[in-house]
């Protein structure tokens, strides 16, 4: 967890939000999700480099189930009434999905809205379901 990886080096400037663990987040909603796993000894990595053919890109969470050492990634897709950020999201999903991460098994997705934002209960929940 604190050694060093191969980090997304895309708009630093976004980097606002420092979390629990010391890392700085792009959104309050990560930053919710960092503190979670933070205080329930789950070990991760922030936006670690994944390659998945031909594409590199870097999932929310990188992380590793402290019993089982399976690895976990998990996407917030926070803007999901923006219709250009849905067409996104579900790129990125298809992109996991077609390379053998698949949503609900070994890929963890959550969501809001404007109007349904992420609370800490449903992470609360997430981190149950996925790491008991």
């Amino acid at each position: 967890m604190n050694s060093t990886y191969e980090r997304n080096m895309n708009h630093p400037e976004a980097l606002v939000h420092k979390g629990i663990s010391g890392n700085l987040l792009r959104s309050k909603s990560e930053a919710m999700i960092d503190m979670a796993l933070s205080t329930n000894q789950i070990p991760f990595r922030y936006e670690q480099a994944l390659k998945l053919g031909e594409s590199t890109i870097y999932p929310d969470f990188t992380i590793r189930h402290p019993e089982t050492d399976k690895i976990y990634y998990w996407e917030h897709f926070g803007m999901m009434d923006n219709p250009s950020y849905i067409k996104n999201a579900t790129a990125k999903i298809q992109l996991y999905t077609s390379n053998g991460i698949i949503p609900s098994m070994n890929l963890i997705i959550t969501s809001e809205t404007s109007s349904h934002p992420l609370n800490a209960e449903d992470i609360k929940k997430t981190i149950e379901h996925y790491f008991g």
